[in-house]
């Protein structure tokens, strides 16, 4: 945990606060919660005060984090997961002025990010959201009792869902897993050999120093968890987390296919780094694509601005290769023969290499025809198999 003087406040209302308060303190990075009324009109409120809904005052918790373990965004994406957005003064069963949704912010860097994830989820509803974002005028305690209230009372009253309690438990295991196989070393290792800093390809990229063979293990722990915790780790600022939700993916692929994929192309923002994209596409969308005559995605997902879908598609032509089916690599390399990002030349030749493995004639055919219009790095990846005076051909000016 950070000192106390890094330490975070921001404040939610999503219903009875009982139920919010035992959400929010599941997960890791949450060092404390206090149930409580917040941006009422009147000093010192009761309960019964804020009952009548006179006060103004809304049911809220107080969440005190550790921004360097939860990113205030992901807390945010956390809580949207627990409420209804376009309920009015309602969540479950309680209704009333105090039982509205919000979010309260004490600074204006706070701000910047709450109104971000809030444009965010706002883009995927088809209605406007009836969510509060304000700063925080006021807040005040609850009674003890409402402290902790459904940790004195397991049994106590609840209007989250199982499932969504169910899914925050997950995550919430998942994550202090990975976290005690984290090495401060590995981190600043694979902080540096996937190019986080600024200007960089993985800027922003966030690691917590845990192998790949550690990751799978617990992949593998949770191979039966449902696509909403897979989402959940998908929208994590944490690589390792990302990496476990695509890992689960696969494991879950051979049983739904159809439903996998889906969930895969409508969830790339996550994929967001080469070792995401290429230990995922092959084995999603090249395998569901490879028994499909009709390969659309490919060329949309090659025509995005984006990347790391342009590296999707490409990569995901391995599986394809392997299949004995080329086409839709020759075609993509040549739609990428003036790609300006570095890891696409790469991935291109690569692919084009894996090609030529099994059908020489195709790719020296193809060299033959763009060998003076290819990227240098393209070029010598498609090669690298070649005898050195083949490679030397090639490469001849």
């Amino acid at each position: 945990m950070a000192g106390i003087n890094k330490m975070k406040e921001i404040f939610f209302a999503g219903g009875c606060f009982w139920g919010t308060e035992h959400y929010i303190r599941q997960f890791e990075g949450v060092a404390g919660t206090s149930a409580g009324y917040a941006n009422g009109n009147i000093a010192n409120p009761t309960y019964g005060q804020v009952y009548t809904d006179n006060t103004g005052f809304v049911e809220c918790v107080k969440v005190t984090y550790d921004p360097d373990i939860i990113e205030l965004a992901t807390l945010c994406r956390m809580f949207f997961k627990s409420i209804d957005p376009l309920l009015k003064n309602r969540q479950g069963d309680d209704c009333g002025t105090r039982y509205r949704t919000g979010i309260y912010w004490t600074s204006d860097e706070d701000r910047v990010c709450i109104e971000h994830v809030y444009d965010e989820i706002q883009a995927s509803y088809g209605l406007p959201l009836v969510v509060e974002k304000e700063p925080l005028k006021c807040f005040y305690p609850a009674e003890d009792y409402h402290q902790d209230y459904l940790v004195k009372n397991p049994d106590g009253y609840c209007h989250l869902s199982f499932e969504t309690l169910h899914m925050a438990k997950t995550y919430a295991r998942i994550m202090k897993k990975l976290r005690a196989l984290a090495s401060e070393e590995k981190k600043t290792i694979l902080s540096r050999f996937f190019k986080t800093g600024k200007g960089e390809y993985g800027e922003g990229d966030k690691f917590l120093g845990v192998t790949v063979p550690a990751v799978r293990s617990v992949a593998r722990d949770h191979k039966e968890a449902g696509f909403d915790i897979m989402e959940t780790l998908l929208e994590s600022e944490w690589h390792e987390c990302r990496l476990c939700a695509l890992l689960m993916l696969r494991d879950k692929y051979k049983a739904a296919p159809e439903q996998v994929a889906e969930f895969y192309l409508s969830h790339t923002a996550g994929i967001n780094n080469w070792d995401l994209v290429d230990l995922s596409a092959p084995y999603i969308i090249g395998d569901y694509l490879s028994s499909r005559s009709d390969r659309t995605i490919l060329y949309e997902l090659a025509g995005s601005s984006d990347m790391w879908k342009q590296r999707i598609a490409v990569v995901s032509t391995l599986m394809l290769i392997r299949k004995g089916l080329y086409g839709d690599t020759i075609r993509l390399a040549e739609m990428f023969l003036d790609t300006p990002h570095d890891l696409m030349k790469k991935a291109v030749g690569w692919m084009l290499r894996e090609v030529g493995k099994r059908d020489e004639g195709m790719l020296v055919d193809f060299l033959e025809k763009y060998k003076r219009e290819m990227p240098r790095t393209m070029l010598r990846y498609a090669i690298e198999k070649f005898p050195p005076e083949s490679r030397r051909y090639f490469m001849a000016e």
